[in-house]
């Protein structure tokens, strides 16, 4: 997965998180815990969890990066700053979801 694949999964899920709501309008959601909604072939999940924010889980190639660069600093530096920014993002609760990365 190359940065703009990232960013547009980034962008889908922040879409998604507005339409929850529509999307289960005629139809009561699934609030048991648990309870999973996958975007395959996207590397997007939400998690729904009684009494909590849904978790929008994607994952990121930061592991097979550092391994094709060798640990190579700007881009582990890049790699910490998003991680930093998604962790500040979540406890500001500014989203209705809460965002998190899974590096594979």
């Amino acid at each position: 997965m190359n940065a703009k694949q990232f960013f547009m999964s980034c962008a889908v899920a922040a879409s998604v998180s507005g339409f929850i709501g529509p999307v289960f309008a005629g139809e009561p959601p699934q609030t048991h815990p648990g309870s999973k909604i996958s975007f395959s072939p996207l590397p997007l999940e939400i998690y729904m969890q009684d009494g909590q924010r849904p978790a929008v889980v994607f994952s990121t190639p930061c592991i097979q990066i550092e391994k094709m660069t060798n640990g190579f600093p700007p881009i582990l530096a890049f790699e910490n700053f998003m991680l930093a920014m998604i962790g500040k993002l979540n406890d500001s609760e500014l989203l209705p979801i809460s965002l998190e990365p899974v590096c594979i």
